[in-house]
């Protein structure tokens, strides 16, 4: 069920577009007064291992990003809100200068989508005055339709759910903003394009049928949208840090947002884009098809002025480069590498000041081995390898075991820390024979023996998004309830085992815990003091040892309480394609649309129930074109 893609010679948006877009929003003077709030919805039962640090010290660059674009386009009026810091804030209590919303902007992951469910919900309090209400992030990409009936009535929900980039939701807002009436507020405005049919002409929406009765909801999609080719007309991050909520536990906004020298504190890892795309095509990675199986970076000067500028303005020394597989493409990584080692701040080379990390395959980093110096040189710190497997078994990107050797020795001896991603799946067993890396305990320690900083284990599921979801769901190896009680989005972390064919899927649950335990633990901890002096990374290794054991006794208790759910059960798992909750039709030829599902029942349309139904049943039928960071 991957997503669809753009015929080759109409990806891209015309160079241009989105500055041009901007500009003509910022001439639009008599609309900047509109009190716009952006919410990043975050599920606390997600922070454990391997995220429980990280989520809470990097500001997304997902909603910050529409701050600069929205704040760049001249609307000033605006507060970005992370739950994560400010989690009891509410839409119906928000107030921007003395006024309630009139733009809600509701952005979440997967994981998060409930949260995001709940703050919709809200909104619908203040009745007739409530704002108008986007929804977008990558849960938006995937289930649209999922944003719209939440209940417990009829027509609550999102008004609009933007499945794409920043520009979208500019070409939305101008869409709504250029036929907007004296007097009119911004809701009213959206209902009048919505019933005209001028929504329709913006690709990357999806928004309920005017035509459709209300006990019978239907969907219509705008289709995939057009990508911005030049990164580089995406504005400078800036307003987006200036604009966010202090942290606090009130349900009311502050008076002022976090100054600069707050975020740069709180926010100490600054999360942002350089490059997009990946040339491997993954059956359990949604990101190809994401991204149209494009290639896109910024340019050299571009990324280099951008960290400066974070870094003198906030105080932010750690870069995190959201990066589907930075050594992609070699002569991107010279480029952009020789621009950052030479670029100089107060008289100091960049590359010296900051810590710069990324993700990459081995195959690649490996193949573009001689340029480590260099990537060093320009404040390359850490690399996030997606291994995966180191014997192959599982996904061949061209790793090995002696590719990881040799690049976990070299890596150290630059001062570039080595970082394991692996997964766990069905078919690994817990354990091989000692010169047999196949097991899952075998490759933790021998990750640690290479000297890999830190570690981090997944189970492998059936991600929406990617063409292993639709035959786990005919193969009924997708779990539905267990223990009689529907498995909950912020489960969808790939820490929790929610599908599975292995007949005792709580003993895969507890080979996660085991192989974090093999390779974060007190033994490991006073090998890495005892040669702390003669390895490079002896310190750094010491520091994520630490880290990993207090965040592996935050995760074990709730990991260990599934895996007993999973035990008792009993297991309900889906049976196959499903009718989907809300049907979804394609604006230009007004057909029901299946997009990449192979095989759509041709049923009667279903009375809607209010609540979102599980991830299964609103796919089965369709996925729209989600936010890296």
């Amino acid at each position: 069920m991957e997503l669809p893609r753009r015929l080759k010679d109409d990806v891209y948006l015309p160079d241009g577009a989105f500055r041009e877009r901007v500009d003509v929003l910022r001439r639009m003077t008599d609309r900047h007064d509109l009190a716009i709030g952006i919410m990043y919805a975050f599920d606390f039962r997600t922070r454990m291992l391997p995220f429980w640090y990280a989520d809470k010290r990097m500001a997304p660059c997902s909603v910050r990003l529409l701050g600069d674009a929205l704040h760049d386009a001249g609307f000033a009026n605006l507060r970005i809100v992370l739950q994560q810091w400010s989690p009891r804030v509410l839409p119906s209590h928000m107030r921007l200068n003395g006024r309630p919303l009139d733009i809600l902007l509701v952005s979440a992951m997967q994981v998060h989508a409930e949260r995001a469910y709940d703050l919709i919900r809200d909104a619908h309090r203040t009745g007739a005055d409530r704002p108008l209400i986007l929804a977008g992030g990558p849960k938006a990409i995937y289930e649209p339709t999922d944003f719209f009936e939440l209940g417990p009535g009829p027509g609550i929900g999102a008004d609009c759910v933007v499945t794409g980039e920043a520009f979208v939701l500019l070409e939305l807002l101008h869409t709504v903003l250029a036929g907007r009436r004296g007097g009119e507020t911004a809701r009213e405005a959206f209902e009048n394009v919505r019933l005209s049919g001028a929504l329709a002409k913006v690709p990357g929406l999806v928004y309920l049928s005017p035509d459709a009765p209300s006990h019978e909801p239907l969907a219509v999609t705008t289709g995939v949208q057009r990508l911005v080719r030049d990164l580089d007309e995406l504005p400078m991050p800036d307003a987006g840090y200036r604009l966010i909520e202090p942290p606090h536990r009130r349900r009311t906004l502050s008076p002022r947002p976090c100054s600069a020298e707050r975020v740069g504190r709180l926010s100490n890892i600054a999360s942002l884009i350089s490059t997009q795309g990946c040339r491997f095509n993954c059956s359990y990675c949604p990101i190809p098809a994401v991204n149209q199986g494009t290639w896109r970076h910024k340019s050299p000067s571009r990324l280099a002025a951008e960290i400066r500028h974070i870094h003198e303005d906030f105080g932010i020394r750690s870069f995190f480069s959201t990066d589907d597989n930075f050594f992609n493409n070699r002569r991107t990584v010279i480029e952009l590498m020789t621009e950052l080692a030479g670029t100089q701040v107060a008289g100091e080379p960049l590359g010296e000041r900051i810590r710069f990390f990324t993700e990459a395959t081995e195959s690649d980093v490996y193949k573009n081995r001689d340029l480590l110096p260099l990537a060093r040189a320009g404040g390359l710190r850490a690399i996030w390898f997606g291994i995966e497997d180191i014997s192959a078994t599982l996904v061949n990107k061209g790793q090995t075991a002696d590719k990881t050797s040799e690049l976990f020795a070299l890596l150290p001896k630059l001062g570039i820390e080595p970082m394991a991603m692996m997964i766990h799946s069905d078919d690994q067993p817990l354990r091989s024979p000692r010169d047999d890396l196949r097991g899952l305990l075998n490759q933790a320690r021998y990750l640690f023996n290479q000297g890999a900083v830190s570690y981090q284990c997944t189970y492998l599921g059936p991600a929406v998004g990617t063409r292993d979801f639709e035959p786990a769901c005919k193969a009924g190896t997708i779990f539905k309830r267990v223990g009689g009680r529907v498995i909950p989005q912020a489960h969808q972390d790939g820490n929790h085992v929610v599908a599975s064919r292995h007949p005792r899927p709580w003993q895969q649950q507890l080979n996660v815990l085991r192989a974090y335990a093999a390779f974060y633990n007190p033994l490991n901890m006073l090998r890495v003091i005892r040669n702390l002096r003669r390895e490079p990374l002896g310190c750094k290794r010491l520091v994520f040892q630490l880290a990993g054991q207090v965040g592996l006794l935050l995760t074990a208790p709730r990991l260990l309480a599934w895996a007993r759910r999973l035990k008792r059960g009993p297991i309900e798992p889906y049976t196959g394609l499903e009718t989907a909750r809300i049907p979804m039709i394609d604006a230009a030829t007004d057909q029901e649309t299946n997009w990449a599902i192979e095989h759509l029942p041709s049923l009667p349309r279903p009375t809607c129930r209010y609540a979102p139904g599980p991830t299964l049943q609103v796919l089965a039928v369709a996925a729209a074109p989600g936010d890296p960071a």
